[in-house]
């Protein structure tokens, strides 16, 4: 007789706070000591998925894989880090792992590695950790042919400053691949990406972290932001011109109406406007509170139908094309 599961419901206070994690790393028989919830609606309400030590069964995984995002309980992180150091040391053991789950898993570190450098962005070993987590991305578009597809698959839908740098490294790395470029480059463009956003950290986080749209005076302050991560890069010992170019200018437009420095046209590096493009895409393709998530393909159409001169169309339409390929 086929067993019928009894959906379970938990009391979900008003004043929890929720993380979403990565669905990329659930396999059939995992076992959570934590609750598991997926959101509703507008994303506020979250509704109980799988119950703390239940097993996760075939029927589960399936409703797992149609939903774009899962959530715990912001208190319960520090349960979920344990699970994942199970699934890394699982991935580090078995080469049979999908190319899937061994992107969710670097995924997870790059995650784990942004908090650390939020939390003391000017720590000297910064930089050896962000360079082995994004050479990790490296050898892993180069290592298998579908390496981009799942890579993509496994960016975040909702929006945190943390998430976002990993996403726009994740879009920088794949376009970067689909243009050609060389191992080495690609993992410079990825230090850049990755650390793009670094300078928030020096930011007011009343104004990071603010749920709905900055006024005019916060977003001035949030401007200041590529100036910090340039300021922070130099100061933790990164000196590749490139790498640099693109933590500070990737807010520089092609009319000149970008910042810190109001550059245009040429003197705006292929570093800065790679993570430019990729950096307003996940912006727009991501969930706030304040907003909704577009599409790719809305995204996409918005950037190149309002934005042509601000951003480098060449790389916008590269972009496209990269996305077509991945979803053939």
């Amino acid at each position: 007789m086929k067993q019928i599961r009894i959906q379970r419901t938990v009391s979900v206070k008003e004043s929890e706070h929720f993380v979403q994690i990565e669905k990329w790393l659930l396999d059939i028989g995992d076992t959570l000591e934590c609750d598991l919830f997926f959101a509703v609606g507008h994303g506020e309400e979250k509704l109980l998925l799988l119950g703390k030590n239940e097993p996760l069964d075939k029927e589960t995984k399936v409703k797992i894989d149609r939903l774009s995002v899962l959530y715990i309980r912001e208190k319960d992180l520090p349960i979920y880090n344990k699970f994942i150091d199970i699934v890394v040391q699982a991935v580090a053991q078995n080469t049979q792992i999908t190319i899937t789950k061994k992107a969710a898993v670097i995924y997870r570190q790059a995650a784990v590695i942004l908090d650390e450098m939020f939390d003391d962005p000017e720590a000297l070993e910064n930089v050896p950790k962000s360079k082995k987590v994004v050479n990790k991305f490296v050898d892993t578009i180069f290592s298998d042919a579908h390496a981009i597809e799942s890579l993509i698959k496994i960016t975040a839908y909702d929006y945190y400053t943390h998430t976002h740098s990993i996403n726009v490294c994740v879009y920088a790395l794949s376009l970067g691949s689909y243009l050609g470029m060389k191992a080495h480059a690609l993992e410079d463009l990825g230090m850049s990406a990755l650390l793009h956003d670094l300078g928030k950290s020096k930011v007011d986080r009343n104004i990071t972290n603010k749920k709905g749209r900055l006024s005019y005076d916060e977003y001035e302050q949030m401007k200041h932001h590529p100036a910090y991560g340039y300021a922070i890069a130099l100061k933790i010992g990164i000196k590749d011109h490139r790498v640099l170019d693109g933590i500070r200018h990737h807010h520089e437009k092609l009319d000149g109406s970008g910042y810190p420095d109001g550059l245009s046209e040429n003197k705006i590096t292929l570093f800065a406007r790679i993570i430019g493009v990729c950096d307003v895409f996940d912006a727009l393709s991501t969930k706030r509170s304040y907003k909704d998530r577009l599409s790719s393909y809305d995204a996409l159409h918005l950037m190149k139908e309002t934005m042509k001169s601000h951003l480098d169309m060449h790389l916008v339409d590269s972009f496209i094309q990269m996305q077509r390929r991945e979803q053939i």
